[in-house]
């Protein structure tokens, strides 16, 4: 998903809907508002798993640089299409009688590697302003989580 960001020749150039390439749209007062709600955003994640605020934040700020908000909308209707166990979040154990089931003894062994990744991506993404991989991960949990093992 990507608009068009005019250079200051004007020459248009792609802008992805991604923390980095609308960071680098943004002006300085702008980045400066951008880096704390992302980054506020961010530590919401850290703790709760839900990568949708993050998100949330990266497509506002995509539109506000000209993004479309028709795309915008499309991204978000896509996630929340894959969002119907966004409940069964791992530090809850409540929660996670989904992948209790589906996966038996397996199950804490496949949560424990989950929060690392997860983790790990959050660190990354603080440097790099990259979401991505965080929302690629909590699908990936959820889609895991319906399939069970292969």
């Amino acid at each position: 998903m990507s608009a068009t960001h005019s250079t200051e020749r004007g020459a248009a150039i792609p802008l992805e809907m991604t923390g980095p390439a609308v960071y680098a749209a943004l002006s300085d007062e702008e980045r400066r508002k951008f880096d704390r709600e992302f980054h506020d955003a961010l530590h919401v994640a850290a703790v709760t798993y839900d990568v949708e605020p993050l998100s949330e934040v990266v497509r506002r700020w995509w539109i506000a640089s000209g993004g479309d908000p028709a795309v915008a909308r499309i991204d978000r209707d896509t996630v929340a299409g894959h969002a119907d166990h966004a409940h069964c979040v791992p530090q809850d154990e409540t929660c996670c009688r989904h992948t209790a089931f589906a996966f038996g003894n397996q199950a804490t062994a496949i949560i424990v590697r989950f929060e690392e990744a997860f983790r790990n991506a959050a660190e990354e993404a603080a440097v790099t302003l990259d979401h991505l991989p965080l929302r690629y991960l909590a699908f990936g949990y959820r889609v895991t989580e319906r399939l069970g093992p292969q």
